[in-house]
């Protein structure tokens, strides 16, 4: 395989937006239907990156307030951007980052995908490669593990007349995330469908106890392979993989030609905040920062056997909803992505040029708002939200030609472990329940729970209403 180089950065704005952007959208059908959907095959990749929110918490102290941040963002994108520069390099389109975590897809025809998995795993080990005896010269260690899955993928678009989102769905999505949970530190981990339809002879696995998914130990090609060929074989069949003239870039995305409609289409993936500091020709550094804000992450779980066409209507209804809810409240999603069988909402309050002095009753307020709405949409089973406050990073994190606008932090951990540990309702932690400055009798205090990955969240609330005769009785009942 060749090493592909980041040239052709071209200055104009279409290919600054489409940085922000998966192929998938940017090469998309930009129907005006919503919601709109669109089937295919491929391979996905799930990344989890451990280390990034014990450095931003490192770096949100006292002692690096002064260039935090900047330390941040750079040992941040030293990881990331090697991380997505070696799946681009192996054909892989970056479709999201979630906070420490990136998930990537190989679009292929059925019948390709057992050569395309051999493709991914070879990318996979050589992720782990990356960090071999690496360890960051502040003392924090940094792994990745990979869960694959492979199959038929659902791509979802939805939104309104100011903004719109995608999700990938289906059985693979939930595969790759079920993979990532099983793997250790290291690890590369076949879903059951993955493992399947892989090309047996070219993989070496450990079977894992009273589970049909498989760890990957390593690739054992016969002495007569050579694997340059068959990549490059097999990359004739990805239509947006760079060759030709092309071929030292990184993305083909990086030549597109200035298109005022595709712009405008992509702006509306985009929140309002980059698109400004794109207009600025602001650096991406600059939009890198450690900032208070309010987290506020609802999760939406759907009733058993629903079909792709119903969860897409009930996404489109709830994120209607929730767009203007926060709209009216300077509140922004950030990220929707697939989480535990459902679908959530990743929601911020203090964005710059978004920040409110009422910010953290704002965000309880939206919750609320929220939780209603959706408890009433149809085929949606349970609603559960988490709000946290406190101070995160905010900033672009990836590659030049592939990066996302993304909050890391604790505090964004402790709204996603709240919204996941206290089904069924709204929570917050104690900073919010201290900063909203409403009367106590809008809170109930919850039993405390072990939550994963967080150390110690303090005392949880759950938020009953915000209408005086609404929480009383809410009291009087518990």
């Amino acid at each position: 395989m060749d090493t592909r180089k980041e040239e052709g950065l071209e200055d104009r704005a279409i290919v600054k937006i489409a940085a922000h952007l998966p192929d998938l959208i940017v090469y998309g059908d930009f129907s005006p239907e919503r919601p709109s959907m669109d089937y295919f095959d491929g391979v996905l990749m799930f990344v989890d990156i451990s280390g990034f929110t014990e450095m931003t918490e490192k770096f949100s102290t006292a002692m690096y307030m002064d260039r935090g941040a900047e330390q941040l963002v750079e040992l941040l994108n030293h990881y990331m951007s090697a991380i997505v520069e070696k799946v681009l390099i192996f054909g892989g389109d970056i479709l999201k980052f979630a906070g420490d975590a990136l998930l990537a897809l190989w679009k292929v025809e059925r019948r390709q995908l057992k050569n395309f998995i051999t493709v991914v795993i070879k990318c996979s080990l050589e992720i782990h490669g990356l960090f071999e005896a690496q360890e960051l010269e502040e003392g924090l260690d940094v792994r990745v593990k990979i869960g694959l899955a492979a199959g038929h993928i659902t791509m979802l678009v939805f939104g309104d007349e100011t903004r719109d989102y995608f999700l990938v769905i289906g059985q693979a999505v939930d595969d790759v995330r079920l993979a990532q949970n099983m793997a250790q530190m290291n690890d590369v981990i076949l879903s059951p469908n993955c493992w399947q339809l892989c090309d047996r002879s070219m993989v070496e696995i450990e079977r894992i106890p009273d589970q049909r998914a498989v760890k990957v130990n390593f690739l054992k090609p016969p002495p007569t392979f050579n694997f340059d060929e068959f990549f490059t074989n097999c990359m004739t069949f990805m239509e947006y993989y760079p060759s030709g003239e092309h071929k030292n870039i990184l993305r083909l995305a990086c030549m597109l030609e200035s298109d005022p409609d595709l712009e405008l289409s992509l702006q509306k993936y985009m929140m309002e905040n980059i698109l400004k500091q794109i207009d600025d020709k602001q650096l991406r550094g600059y939009l890198s920062e450690l900032r208070p804000v309010t987290i506020v992450f609802v999760n939406l779980v759907f009733k058993d056997q629903a079909k792709a066409e119903v969860i897409g209507s009930a996404i489109q209804d709830a994120s209607v909803h929730i767009n203007s809810v926060l709209r009216a409240l300077r509140g922004q999603i950030n990220k929707v992505f697939m989480f535990d069988k459902g679908c959530s909402f990743l929601c911020v309050f203090g964005f710059p040029g978004e920040k409110a002095p009422n910010e953290v009753s704002h965000a309880l307020e939206s919750a609320v708002d929220i939780f209603d709405f959706c408890s009433q949409v149809h085929k949606i089973h349970t609603v559960s939200i988490g709000v946290a406050s406190g101070t995160v990073f905010c900033g672009i994190v990836g590659h030049s030609v592939r990066h996302e606008y993304t909050v890391i932090g604790q505090k964004v951990n402790i709204a996603a472990r709240m919204m996941t540990y206290y089904p069924g309702v709204v929570t917050c932690d104690s900073v919010t329940y201290n900063g909203s400055n409403l009367p106590p009798y809008f809170f109930k205090e919850l039993p405390k729970k072990v939550m994963k990955g967080v150390a110690d969240a303090g005392p949880v609330y759950q938020c009953l209403g915000l209408h005086e005769k609404v929480a009383q009785h809410c009291a009087w009942c518990a």
